[in-house]
């Protein structure tokens, strides 16, 4: 049996694949101020993302999706002090908790009463 070879989690490409999603709920918190691109952000800033969206869905009581991006802002965090052996097992550990923000994104634009979250 054939198997894939997967390309480990980048910071870049968890900010590639989630950075709208992430942007858009994090801005509903008035003292965020997203970049001009989500999408193309720095490890901090992707971080600071996470923090803020785990917030406004713990506010909106979102109890799962909040722990999902608490646990992932734990990972990026460890991610961005450790190793270079050690990153990519966290980076992997990060996009597992990610995977479901644009899922959170519409689920908030629904409660938000909006068609569409981006």
């Amino acid at each position: 049996m054939p198997t894939t070879a997967t390309t480990p989690a980048t910071f870049e490409d968890l900010a590639r694949r989630h950075g709208k999603a992430l942007a858009y709920i994090a801005a509903v918190d008035d003292n965020f101020t997203p970049a001009d691109d989500p999408t193309s952000v720095d490890p901090d800033a992707l971080i600071t993302m996470v923090s803020y969206a785990a917030s406004e869905l713990a506010r909106f009581r979102r109890e799962d999706a909040a722990d999902d991006l608490e646990h992932a802002e734990t990972y990026l965090t460890e991610a961005l002090k450790a190793n270079d052996a050690d990153r990519p097992a966290l980076l992997k550990l990060a996009a597992r908790h990610l995977a479901d923000t644009y899922d959170m994104a519409v689920e908030l634009a629904i409660d938000l009463g909006e068609e569409r979250p981006f």
